[in-house]
């Protein structure tokens, strides 16, 4: 009964997830799926009140999917955020899910100054005149700078990205897993 149970309900979600134009997705061990992104949302470092370079961060995020755990048909990096809808689904499950827990503090993901040009983690330029940007971020010349997010107050519980120097230190970071 049970096992029938499971199977039609799997059955239930493939179906509804086709349908509405997107395949049932499973994320890796310890990512989330957020809407059709596969998630990660490093908080642990901010209660060990440690920080990390963006270097370190992307580092992390690379390491975090071990090919020994079966999970080599997955990539993973700092998020970007080339789109404002993932950055509103991050927004929504950072102060839904951890409610006054890790609200409020910086998290890096991945976008950075590059050869005199502002790119995502999968090579995309960053639209300057974005509005998920802070005003009078990113910088024009944006050397040694990589982009992070922080919430300015709870009020409307919305990150915004910000640039901060790749060499300083911020307490989180998210990844995103992608299928290779």
């Amino acid at each position: 009964m049970c096992r029938s149970l499971i199977a039609a309900t799997t059955l239930l979600l493939l179906l509804v997830g086709c349908h509405q134009g997107f395949a049932y997705k499973e994320c890796p061990e310890g990512y989330i799926l957020l809407e059709e992104y596969c998630i990660k949302v490093a908080h642990y470092q901010w209660k060990a009140n440690k920080t990390y370079t963006y270097a370190e961060a992307q580092f992390l995020c690379q390491r975090s999917l071990p090919s020994s755990t079966g999970q080599s048909d997955w990539t993973g990096n700092l998020v970007g955020l080339n789109d404002s809808e993932k950055l509103e689904a991050i927004s929504k499950h950072v102060f839904e899910d951890y409610s006054g827990y890790v609200t409020g503090i910086p998290h890096w993901v991945g976008g950075e100054y590059v050869n005199g040009v502002w790119r995502w983690v999968d090579g995309s330029k960053i639209d300057l005149r974005s509005h998920i940007f802070l005003p009078y971020e990113p910088q024009i010349n944006g050397t040694n700078r990589a982009v992070y997010i922080v919430s300015y107050g709870t009020q409307h519980k919305r990150y915004h990205a910000d640039t901060y120097p790749k060499t300083g230190g911020v307490p989180s970071y998210i990844c995103e897993a992608k299928e290779k």
